[in-house]
């Protein structure tokens, strides 16, 4: 355990924790160089196909002898026990119910080991709040339960996420089954059109997975849990979110100039983007952006496009014969 004395003489000693970064350094090296990562990435190299489906095939291969993961597991152990302020040198893959590690990244597919607590999952199920929403994340996953914890699954369907989803055409999700984990069982979501969600467990689960990016939908989608109608979506691709994320942020900061750049972005492929564009230049230069919001409401591609942004122009004009009247 790293006591206050611990920690104060680690942080004054330079040659301590330079020794420690070298020790994570040379761990990272090792793993990226093994023969496990090795092992991923000739497999994905040896793929018959560029496709989800060929990836899941591979995966399944990969994930039936997990021994790598004890191995993995165990050289972190001893490396931690020798140095108490090392650290694993993977990104952590953390949320209110699970806690992991990314082992693994390709632009195709990411690999993550991790702990989902029975406990938060409890906490969870019954906070204030209940259970709020079934998530689509648009990615076919390959999920191991190293420990299944005698957990119950349920099992979920909705409409395709495809490039011309529209919250209109969303409809509402359903449950098609259950399945009760046990130790080493493995599981295939098509997060394009199927969900999974842990509704209790005896004991804590212990799960591999690997979330496929290749040919994932370009949203992932939520369902309300109760009435079990579309609640959202959001991007699944990084450019995607990316851009979303800039063009607030130059909306918010007021950058004088931002517009023009802004507004290239209202080219983009995918609809929810280009939407996204026409509310933050509304935000910039209302004025300016009137013609391109007719011009949306005209002819967008998507219909879901056109629809906000005619709404949009049927709130302006009523607003418009308001303050004329």
């Amino acid at each position: 355990m790293i006591v206050g004395k611990d920690l104060e003489a680690w942080l004054a000693d330079r040659l301590r924790q330079r020794a420690t970064q070298a020790a994570i350094d040379d761990f990272a090296r090792a793993w990226r160089g093994g023969p496990v990562h090795r092992h991923f990435d000739e497999a994905l190299a040896g793929l018959p196909e560029q496709s989800a489906e060929a990836i899941v095939e591979a995966m399944r291969g990969l994930f039936a002898d997990h021994g790598w993961v004890d191995a993995l597991i165990d050289g972190l152990a001893g490396a931690m026990a020798g140095d108490p302020f090392l650290e694993p040198p993977f990104p952590a893959v953390n949320s209110d119910v699970h806690n992991g590690l990314l082992v693994f990244e390709d632009p195709r597919v990411s690999i993550a080991v991790g702990v989902s607590a029975a406990s938060q999952l409890a906490a969870k199920k019954s906070g204030p709040r209940g259970p709020t929403s079934i998530g689509f994340t648009g990615q076919m996953t390959v999920l191991k339960f190293l420990r299944g914890g005698d957990a119950l699954l349920s099992i979920w369907e909705a409409p395709p996420i495809t490039a011309d989803f529209a919250s209109g055409s969303a409809g509402a999700c359903r449950r098609v089954g259950e399945r009760r984990l046990a130790d080493g069982d493995m599981l295939v979501i098509d997060g394009r059109h199927q969900a999974y969600v842990i509704e209790h467990a005896r004991a804590n689960l212990v799960v591999l997975q690997a979330a496929i990016a290749q040919d994932q939908a370009p949203l992932s989608v939520e369902y309300d849990s109760a009435s079990l109608a579309y609640v959202g979506c959001s991007a699944t691709g990084d450019g995607a979110s990316r851009i979303q994320m800039i063009t607030t942020l130059l909306r918010k900061l007021g950058c004088e100039g931002a517009f023009q750049p802004v507004a290239a972005f209202l080219d983009h492929p995918d609809f929810f983007v280009r939407w996204h564009v026409m509310k933050e230049l509304l935000g910039i230069d209302a004025e300016a952006a009137l013609p391109r919001l007719k011009r949306m409401a005209a002819g967008d591609p998507h219909p879901e496009a056109r629809r906000a942004a005619r709404s949009v122009l049927d709130r302006l004009d009523a607003s418009n014969q308001s303050k004329a009247a």
